[in-house]
């Protein structure tokens, strides 16, 4: 895929996070105590690396990608019926540190493999 079509679809799905994340009172479904929305924050972050990851240099990739989790959470103070949760910032940096150790990992035995 294309570098500029890669940077649209980052934009767009960037665009997509704040409005989830900014819309008011959006309820998730909830499976007796345990946090679904974690795993809905970890999800969204998980995407947003994978499209920035071949696009961007590592230092770039965490600084846009941790902005956008510090940001999108701290618009919810200014929502209704939304509140700005500590958790949900981890979620979305786990789901950050998640694809980029996937990355490394995918790209460490495409090397290996390549030496053979």
């Amino acid at each position: 895929m294309k570098k500029s079509a890669r940077l649209a679809l980052m934009i767009v799905w960037i665009a997509i996070i704040f409005f989830l994340t900014g819309y008011p009172s959006l309820e998730v479904p909830k499976i007796k105590e345990f946090p679904l929305d974690k795993i809905y924050h970890i999800l969204l972050f998980f995407i947003l690396g994978m499209l920035e990851l071949p696009i961007l240099k590592p230092m770039g990739f965490f600084l846009l990608g941790c902005g956008i989790v510090l940001v999108a959470e701290f618009q919810q103070v200014f929502i209704p019926g939304r509140d700005f949760e500590i958790l949900d910032m981890v979620a979305g940096f786990a789901g950050l540190v998640v694809i980029y150790i996937i990355f490394k990992i995918r790209r460490r035995y495409r090397n290996d493999l390549s030496k053979t």
